[in-house]
């Protein structure tokens, strides 16, 4: 494995390092850059680490380039007006890897754990990928309690609205009777009668007045209805699942593309510069007629470096022209770029308006729900009143007196106020059968959220016994592997229990060397059972093993990791590696 860093941290000069697969140990002095390189080689397994976390502050642009397995993965990092533009090719793009790769003081597990904090739901739960599920479930829930309280609203309004109908209907009833009263007067003056049949006759045609306002309402929102479906129709026609489809696709391909062409054109640039660079090296040498390449540091007749010139110069240009022929080709790319971008936006933009006007058509919709709701409840009114009249022509009663009659006119047409106030707050609730079918509809969807919920939790909780089973048995071999005179398991609160001897010991009662190791073997039984990184990095001022034991954790990483790489500080610089086959015959 070959690694190049430059600009990355602290590392502000090009460092190149060649990796055999085993151990290799990197000394080297404080402030010299290990923390850098180490952090380099992880941000290559996430992308977590962010370029702003990588690039030194005072560089204009930085590298990491490892080449691995004939396979080249990088992160190029440039500094551009608006902030930081990065190219990159990463070996995998997983967080695990910011546990499961480094281990040092600074590693959050081990933080935790020399703390004396047991807690390791978290750990086992992130780094077997079951927190995947429960951020799931989360979010299911999040989902469910919004739609229960959307459903106790709705619950809210639809109780309202059975409230002021059945006031409704009590003050028809009241008005009834108080109509009644006034039916049964039976020596009525004849003007009076004529007067009330006036009236009457009044608040009939008053209703069929606002039965014909609302008709005219109904046409208009039905009309409106019918423009909006129109529309939507029309702008649904033009937004083509296929052509968006289309368009993406071919935005994929054009970015492949121009990323092809961009390391194409790097790559000349840096095969013109050398050229350049050799042409000089050549005019000077003929200047001088030297017998000696300063280039190669060959013997060479002095005549014939006019003809090296040539043959460079005419390299440059045929590699000039084709560099051009990339710049011109990379802009029409681009260009083509932008022309589907704009296009996409559009598409997008037509979505949003199509998206708003369904809002708009579920609005209308409602609206004319109510006015239909409203002119039942006239024609009923109408229907009622007629009723009365025909009554009221064969009703004879008792004598009253005219401030009798006011009296009840008076009342009448304080229910009949009361009561148009009431129809006013039920027309700003909605329809209720509209409201009636949402709210079987909103049950319906909370039931399936609370099946998904329940359906989750409970595999989260059986995925994460059998990763907790798991990491129980793994890490007491590799207890008993290192020689460990304890026990380790998780309990089931998912904490970390340690006993020796069959005694059940405080963690914060274990020194910080064997808290330490706790950690150590945590990761360990994650990288065996979940995770495959292709080199793990240690840092040494973490581990307090004897040799003995640290010899066998080496062995035991070799089989986990191709490249085991210890970070040691150190007055010098040395780097010593030890290949996996000779490790395995030492050990």
């Amino acid at each position: 494995m070959k690694v190049r860093v430059y600009n990355i941290g602290g590392i502000t000069q090009e460092y190149s390092l060649d990796l055999q697969k085993g151990v290799t140990t990197y000394e080297a002095p404080n402030a010299y850059g290990k923390t850098s390189l180490v952090r380099a080689l992880v941000s290559l397994l996430t992308s977590s680490i962010k370029a702003e976390d990588l690039l030194n502050v005072f560089a204009d642009s930085g590298y990491i380039e490892v080449y691995l397995d004939n396979k080249e993965y990088y992160r190029r990092i440039k500094r551009v007006k608006n902030g930081l533009y990065e190219e990159k090719n990463l070996i995998m793009d997983d967080d695990r890897a910011l546990l499961l790769t480094y281990f040092s003081p600074e590693n959050r597990l081990v933080t935790q754990i020399l703390s004396g904090d047991g807690n390791i739901e978290w750990f086992i739960s992130a780094t077997s990928k079951i927190n995947e599920l429960r951020a799931k479930k989360d979010e299911l829930s999040k989902l469910l309690n919004a739609e229960m309280l959307a459903r106790d609203e709705l619950q809210k309004k639809y109780n309202n609205i059975k409230e002021i109908q059945t006031k409704i209907r009590a003050i028809d009833e009241e008005i009834e009777k108080l109509e009644k009263e006034r039916e049964n007067s039976s020596n009525i003056v004849a003007k009076t009668t004529h007067t009330i049949t006036i009236t009457r006759q009044n608040k009939i045609n008053e209703i069929l007045n606002k039965i014909k306002v609302k008709k005219d309402e109904l046409a208009n929102l039905e009309l409106a209805l019918k423009k909006i479906e129109e529309e939507i129709q029309s702008k649904e026609n033009r937004v083509s699942p296929e052509v968006k489809a289309q368009l993406q696709k071919e935005l994929n391909e054009i970015n492949e593309r121009l990323k092809l062409r961009t390391n194409d054109r790097t790559e000349l640039e840096i095969e013109l510069k050398v050229l350049e660079r050799v042409l000089e090296e050549v005019e000077e040498s003929d200047k001088q007629h030297l017998d000696t390449c300063n280039v190669c540091g060959s013997k060479v007749d002095p005549s014939i470096w006019k003809v090296r010139m040539e043959i460079i110069s005419r390299e440059l240009r045929e590699k000039t022209s084709l560099l051009d022929s990339l710049r011109n080709e990379i802009i029409g790319l681009q260009k083509r770029k932008e022309e589907i971008e704009l296009r996409l936006k559009e598409l997008e933009t037509m979505e949003n308006e199509i998206a708003k006007l369904k809002a708009k058509r579920e609005e209308l919709i409602n609206r004319i729900g109510s006015v239909k709701f409203q002119i039942d409840d006239l024609e009923r009114q109408r229907r009622e009143t007629e009723e009365r009249f025909s009554r009221s022509e064969s009703l004879t009663g008792a004598i009253i007196t005219p401030d009798d009659t006011a009296n009840l006119i008076k009342r009448i047409e304080e229910l009949r106020k009361k009561r148009e106030e009431y129809e006013y707050e039920l027309q700003l609730l909605g329809v209720p059968s509209s409201i009636l079918e949402e709210l079987k509809e909103k049950e319906e969807h909370i039931e399936q959220l609370q099946k998904q919920v329940d359906e989750l939790q409970v595999e989260y909780i059986r995925r994460l016994t059998r990763a907790r089973d798991e990491f129980t048995r793994i890490s007491n071999q590799l207890l008993k592997r290192f020689e460990f005179d304890m026990e380790a398991e998780i309990d089931s609160n998912y904490r970390l229990v340690v006993r020796r001897r069959g005694v059940l010991i405080d963690i914060k009662k274990l020194s910080s060397s064997e808290r330490t190791t706790l950690a150590l073997i945590l990761v360990l039984s994650a990288l065996r059972a979940y995770f495959k990184t292709p080199y793990f990095i240690i840092d040494e001022s973490a581990m307090t093993f004897d040799q003995k034991r640290f010899n066998r954790l080496l062995e035991y990483l070799a089989e986990v990791a191709d490249y085991v790489i210890i970070t040691k500080s150190n007055e010098n610089t040395e780097i010593k590696t030890i290949p996996a086959k000779q490790l395995e015959v030492s050990s």
